[in-house]
């Protein structure tokens, strides 16, 4: 074998590794259990706004008498 197949082999097993390595922390520290949450984080999150939570609203700068942009 030349070089050249010698680096490629190498670096392939190295990101590999990398990726094998990344599933498994990914496994064990729970990343993968309640995918479905996730895409309901940004409803909860603008319902925990501090501009909706004491009952204000952001009003339009047209009914406050501003123009519009």
């Amino acid at each position: 074998m030349d070089e050249g197949t010698i680096a490629l082999t190498v670096m392939t097993g190295l990101v590999l590794m990398t990726f094998i390595g990344f599933l498994v922390w990914g496994i064990r520290s729970g990343q993968f259990k309640n995918v479905e949450d996730a895409k309901y984080q940004i409803f909860r999150h603008n319902t925990e706004d501090s501009n909706f939570s004491n009952g204000s609203k952001k009003k339009n700068p047209v009914e406050q008498g501003g123009e519009a942009k």
